[in-house]
């Protein structure tokens, strides 16, 4: 098997948070979710009480357990993916607002009414884009979606239905038209011919909150982060990080990850190193949150947010920081490989392995990574061949992070 020669040369790049309020209290009922805890699994019930440091869970058979929110990696259910109706506002590090009807738009703000939202004024810096006209093929949405999140560019692009594309700087929209300054004169394009429109990531204001905070996703596809959260009469509500209000029944939630000094995830680090052997010529460069073909990871039955797709042979290198204690991650091959992806996932700790699985398809069950970095300074996550050449090896590294001190 190749991918054994030494990596000695990576070892050349060798070198507290306020107490939030208590959760407020509510009834055990809703839809059950599985626990995820910062030391594996944690069971699953239905939530109790919701906060940004604390939620209860009450299991089936047995007394309520609450989770202080640094303890806890995600609480999740299997939700159906919804169709693709409705307009998205897309707002950076994944967060959006999905089957969305956007009445109009000004330089200032987006008018938008949702399940989640309801009436709500998003300033126009927190948004990286708006889909006006979703795609129904679900892959082309996805590509469109990729598309505005990380095309670079410098001013406003308008993406037409007749596949043209019009650059200019956004001057506002209504339900007919939507205008353009396009080299210096004003021009107005009929809403009904515009897919989607992606606005100036230079120009995108979307602070992290001081504090630690929720990511919520709804089984519409919305995702959005919140403080002041809380679960009141079986509806889960809080303030978004645009500023909004916002909230939704508990049945409406899939989703919930706390984003907490003790959760670092490592495709929101930079990369230190990377080196590429491929097979025979193809070199197929890592992504991130996505696999390596830049489409939504798709692991088990789940489509990971965060981590990264990779190919056979990749390293990637990371500094460890002061406080990192633990490295976990769900590998395996993604299930758009098909039968002929062989891939071997390595975890290296200062250049010595720590994990490595067998060569795994998309066939294999995900596996769970857990390694100990205490006094470790290089991470080195390793895509090797497995038991073929590179040809569909789509390999993830799903919700790769590092657990931290708190």
């Amino acid at each position: 098997m190749r991918g054994r020669e030494s990596i000695a040369l990576w070892l050349a790049l060798t070198p507290a948070l306020a107490s939030a309020p208590r959760a407020a209290e509510g009834p055990a009922a809703g839809p059950a979710f599985d626990v995820v805890t910062t030391a594996g699994p944690g069971g699953s019930g239905r939530i109790a009480a919701i906060g940004v440091d604390r939620i209860e869970v009450a299991p089936d058979v047995g007394e309520p357990k609450a989770f202080a929110t640094t303890d806890l990696v995600r609480l999740s259910r299997r939700a159906e993916a919804p169709p693709a109706e409705g307009a998205s506002v897309l707002l950076a590090e994944g967060d959006r607002i999905a089957q969305a009807t956007i009445a109009r738009a000004t330089d200032a703000a987006v008018e938008v009414r949702s399940a989640a939202t309801g009436d709500a004024s998003v300033p126009l810096d927190a948004v990286l884009g708006l889909v006006l006209a979703p795609p129904t093929d679900p892959e082309a949405l996805d590509a469109l979606v990729r598309r505005i999140r990380t095309e670079p560019r410098a001013s406003e692009v308008a993406w037409l239905a007749n596949g043209d594309r019009v650059v200019g700087t956004f001057q506002g929209m209504d339900d007919r038209t939507v205008r353009l300054l396009v080299d210096g004169a004003p021009r107005e394009l009929a809403r009904e011919g515009v897919t989607a429109l992606g606005f100036d990531p230079a120009l995108v204001s979307y602070p992290r909150p001081d504090g630690p905070y929720l990511e919520v996703g709804l089984a519409d596809g919305s995702r959005l982060g919140l403080t002041g959260v809380k679960l009141e009469r079986g509806r889960v509500s809080g303030v978004a990080r645009f500023g909004a209000e916002v909230g939704a029944p508990i049945d409406d939630i899939a989703l919930i990850v706390p984003r907490t000094a003790a959760v670092a995830y490592l495709s929101e680090r930079a990369v230190d190193a990377k080196s590429y052997t491929p097979y025979f010529d193809l070199v197929r460069p890592f992504q991130v949150d996505a696999d390596v073909e830049g489409r939504p990871m798709k692991l088990g039955g789940r489509r990971p947010e965060r981590g990264f797709g990779t190919s056979s042979r990749t390293l990637l290198a990371f500094k460890l920081q002061p406080g990192d204690l633990r490295f976990q991650a769900s590998v395996g091959v993604d299930e758009r490989a098909g039968p002929l992806g062989s891939v071997v996932f390595r975890v290296l700790a200062d250049g010595k392995e720590r994990f490595a699985t067998p060569p795994m398809t998309s066939r294999d069950a995900a596996v769970d990574v857990d390694v100990d970095l205490d006094g470790v300074k290089l991470l080195i996550l390793a895509t090797e061949f497995g038991e073929r050449g590179d040809v569909r090896d789509l390999a993830d590294w799903a919700e790769a992070r590092v657990i931290r001190r708190p």
